[in-house]
């Protein structure tokens, strides 16, 4: 028995609707990488991300698009490449501080980088800078850190993400030294509140910041760069100041935490490669970060290290998620 006409009809067309998208997909070439970033366009993280992977669709041969996706101090994002399919396709780039200090204050519901990621590779490091509106009267460290002891925790500092909260936290620790904090919805917001003097401090990284240095409209007291900056060169070293505190925040790539070890080896030699462009290592020196040059092994002793620091820190401060 031979199907109605009508029903071979049906098919044919259910076919020629569908024979489009196969087509497409045959022609479409390679799937896309996508570099997830727990933070909205512009900032430092967002930043490397994009440079980063402008560099890896060349070696890889395939598009590498990044999608911001904040909220949740980034967990957002990491949660979303804990949870993909470890086949390299959905990668994290993000500050390991980041997932370090929540996973500290939200141990049950943060990822944990050690068992739900697999770092990949360093990027950058992003060396921060303290300053006050210019017209503080204090014109070195050690007379601000002066100040805001003898307000007795009526100095102000600014802070956009826990990052920021973390390691200004630190800062006050090692300087003995109480601050009240003031919370913003981006770093971009606490730009023009240091300038205007609604707050008295903020540690910022340096590409925002910089010009404004240099415009006279804020004043630059310290570099968390081992040496000194050349996008400040006037501007001393915490070393230098007199303070002993390691502020240099980082960026990384992660990868699902299953994902195969012969794809990450692969991953890490490619990333090697890209890092040791001069064309890259120019841009982000333009924006006042640093390509890291460790080996993953290296920069992974080197997280260890930094976790504990920042585990000792929150335990002081008694932080609270606000």
């Amino acid at each position: 028995m031979t199907k109605p006409a009508s029903a071979i009809r049906r098919a044919v067309l259910l076919c020629s609707l569908a024979l489009p998208s196969i087509l497409y997909a045959q022609q479409s070439g390679p799937l896309p990488v996508r570099l997830f970033v727990g933070y909205g366009p512009g900032g430092g993280t967002d930043v490397v991300a994009r440079a980063v992977g402008e560099e890896l669709a060349k070696i890889w041969n395939r598009p590498v698009i990044v999608e911001n996706r904040p909220g949740a101090n980034g967990a957002i994002a990491s949660k979303a490449v804990a949870r993909a399919e470890p086949d390299g396709s959905i990668l994290l780039v993000m500050p390991p501080s980041t997932l370090i200090i929540d996973a500290n204050l939200r141990p049950t519901v943060a990822v944990d980088p050690t068992k739900e990621l697999t770092l990949v590779s360093g990027l950058a490091a992003t060396p921060l800078v303290v300053v006050t509106p210019a017209s503080a009267p204090y014109n070195n460290l050690a007379d601000l850190i002066k100040a805001a002891r003898a307000a007795n925790g009526k100095f102000t500092y600014g802070w956009a993400n826990l990052g920021m909260r973390v390691g200004m936290e630190e800062f006050a620790q090692k300087t003995g030294v109480k601050m009240t904090p003031v919370g913003y919805k981006s770093a971009g917001q606490s730009v023009p509140a240091i300038v205007s003097g609604e707050i008295d401090m903020l540690m910022i990284d340096m590409a925002p910041i910089a010009q404004l240095v240099k415009a006279g409209k804020v004043k630059a007291f310290a570099v968390s760069t081992p040496e000194r900056s050349p996008m400040l060169p006037n501007v001393p070293t915490f070393k230098e100041a007199g303070i002993d505190v390691q502020l240099t925040g980082t960026i990384a790539l992660y990868a699902p935490a299953k994902m195969p070890q012969n794809a990450i080896k692969k991953m890490q030699s490619d990333v090697a490669t890209i890092l040791k462009n001069g064309e890259l290592r120019t841009r982000m020196q333009g924006t006042g970060m640093e390509v890291i040059t460790q080996s993953p092994e290296d920069f992974e002793g080197y997280l260890k290290q930094r976790k504990k620091s920042i585990d000792a820190v929150i335990k002081v401060g008694d932080f609270k998620l606000e």
